[in-house]
């Protein structure tokens, strides 16, 4: 993908972090005894896939989040050879484990995820004051994934009003418990349609998206669908993309993720608003390209760049 290189780097916060295991399957039966052809282990959790995409590309990416144990051991240690940059702090419990589970014969990719390990106040603290130090340094951020238990929704909004005294721009990918966090105000809040409706209590999607712009300083929201048209909405205007169907999907799992990273490194360019909408082409067709290999936020660049041509925009209003 042709991305400038204007900005710094980029700040993925993942506060829940995983260690990814996919396994492949030619033909899984439940209830039965299954043998994995292929496994392949990774660093999981939003904020890691966002990390993976940019530094695949080659674009400057911090991680912080919280990483403990074995596993998250692993997981510094993969930021480390990515040469993503490290603010993940050394944690009391060990990082979950998460597992996708691909069946080749049906086609059908499953995610089995271990409970997320609480993290202690003073752990929060801590981290938040080393982003405190270090939030200067970044020129955009993008706060991805659920909250363990023991992070509360203050953790983003702190987050965010940092970013906001420093004029930095701030994608929120995230539903739950993050009210606090509009209310400071983001430069894009990026959700599928499920979460859409249920953050706003509207099923009509224009209606959701005019009643969350109209309640909180979002400046874009950006709606995504799987393999259904996506949304891009600002206070007074509303694009529609449809997405070419995939010859296979392999697997989803990570496909968002792609979208967020190539918005959020956008987004570190200061783009004029009206390139937003191919911006979030671009991405959409980055997140298609990734649902082509069963692994989680990887993808060749030379298919998204197929298939971004073929995705329509149409201005709604």
């Amino acid at each position: 993908m042709e991305l400038h290189m204007e900005g710094g780097p980029v700040l993925a916060v993942c506060p829940n972090t995983a260690w990814q295991k996919t396994l492949t399957f030619e033909n899984l039966q439940p209830g039965a005894v299954n043998r994995a052809e292929s496994v392949r282990e990774c660093g999981g959790g939003k904020g890691i896939n966002v990390a993976r995409v940019l530094r695949n590309l080659g674009f400057p990416v911090t991680v912080a989040g919280f990483a403990g144990g074995d596993t998250g051991k692993l997981l510094k240690e993969e930021l480390l050879q990515s040469g993503a940059g490290d603010l993940t702090l050394s944690c009391r419990n060990a990082t979950r484990c998460c597992y996708t589970i691909i069946d080749k014969a049906s086609g059908l990719a499953s995610e089995l995820i271990e409970p997320s390990p609480e993290i202690a106040q003073n752990e929060v603290q801590e981290l938040l004051k080393v982003l405190e130090a270090h939030m200067p340094e970044f020129s955009a951020v993008c706060l991805s994934g659920t909250l363990p238990p023991g992070v509360t929704a203050e953790f983003y909004a702190q987050i965010a009003t940092m970013a906001r005294q420093a004029r930095i721009p701030v994608l929120l990918d995230a539903f739950r418990d993050v009210k606090a966090t509009l209310a400071v105000g983001v430069h894009m809040l990026k959700i599928n349609a499920g979460e859409l409706r249920e953050l706003s209590g509207e099923t009509d999607l224009s209606n959701a998206a005019q009643k969350i712009l109209s309640a909180w300083p979002v400046t874009w929201l950006a709606v995504t669908d799987g393999a259904e048209a996506a949304w891009l909405f600002n206070a007074t205007q509303a694009w529609r993309f449809v997405i070419p169907a995939l010859p296979q999907i392999v697997s989803p799992i990570g496909a968002g993720d792609c979208a967020s990273a190539i918005l959020v490194r956008r987004m570190a360019e200061r783009p004029d608003p009206e390139k937003m909408p191919a911006c979030f082409a671009e991405a959409l067709a980055c997140a298609s390209a990734s649902c082509l290999t069963p692994y989680p936020s990887a993808f060749d660049p030379a298919d998204a760049e197929k298939i971004r041509p073929r995705i329509c925009i149409n201005l709604c209003f």
